[in-house]
């Protein structure tokens, strides 16, 4: 062979090849961490919203809504891609015989979030297990004991009206 042939070696080649593969490793899991926190963070923006969409419909109304149907009234658009699907009892609408409210969801990271008007409408993260197997009342008692289950937002792949779904 020449001596004056040009070109790379085997080993130079791939030592270029496990660079190129650990900084995609690197950046693949970079990115799933900013887009678990994006979901997060629009589940918690969607609590939020409702929260405040509540807060009026009390001061219209005398009370938090009591039933899905009244929810429909308040024309929520809920951002439906960043809930956890399958068959969680997500968005679950919980109130109780002193005129509180409850609302609990869970992002597709699976972090879980609830916000209730006991605690001065703050969000916080879900106290208790919850599980895709999870019942609707036990999805309310996980967030603060004493609220009945009213209405899920999702449940089997499926929005309620109410979310604007």
């Amino acid at each position: 062979m020449n001596k004056d042939s040009r070109g790379f070696t085997i080993v130079e080649l791939l030592i270029v090849i496990v660079v190129i593969a650990i900084l995609a490793a690197i950046s693949i899991v970079a990115y799933n961490g900013i887009q678990n926190r994006a979901n997060d963070t629009a589940v918690q923006s969607d609590l939020s919203a409702i929260a405040k969409k509540l807060e009026i419909y009390k001061i219209d109304n005398g009370g938090y809504p009591t039933s899905a149907s009244n929810l429909n009234t308040l024309n929520l658009k809920v951002s439906s891609g960043p809930y956890a699907g399958g068959t969680y009892r997500n968005l679950a609408y919980c109130n109780n015989t002193s005129a509180q409210y409850t609302l609990s969801a869970t992002s597709k990271s699976d972090a879980h979030f609830f916000i209730s008007s006991a605690n001065g409408g703050a969000i916080k993260p879900y106290p208790s297990t919850w599980t895709a197997s999870t019942a609707a009342q036990t999805v309310c008692d996980g967030a603060i004991i004493g609220y009945t289950y009213t209405t899920l937002g999702y449940y089997n792949d499926s929005w309620q009206a109410w979310t604007g779904n």
